[in-house]
């Protein structure tokens, strides 16, 4: 559990707990079907399109074909 200290002006200090941040399952079958639904729709796009989101077309490919369980970077 993360731990913080908050300091009045003062200088009492309190420990203060953040509270954990736990996923249940139904977030995670939204978060699941959303990145189905991204990767689904960046294969669609057109070159010109790719080009102005700063993506290449291979990079697209690498994605889409990422499970969609695989998902870097989001909460777990």
């Amino acid at each position: 559990m993360d731990r913080s200290l908050h300091c009045l002006q003062n200088q009492q200090c309190q420990v203060v707990e953040a509270p954990q941040s736990r996923v249940t399952w139904r977030e995670r079958f939204y978060r699941w079907r959303q990145l189905n639904r991204e990767r689904n729709a960046l294969r669609h796009l057109s070159d010109d399109m790719l080009k102005d989101i700063g993506m290449s077309r291979d990079a697209v490919q690498r994605e889409s074909r990422r499970p969609f369980w695989d998902d870097r970077g989001w909460r777990r």
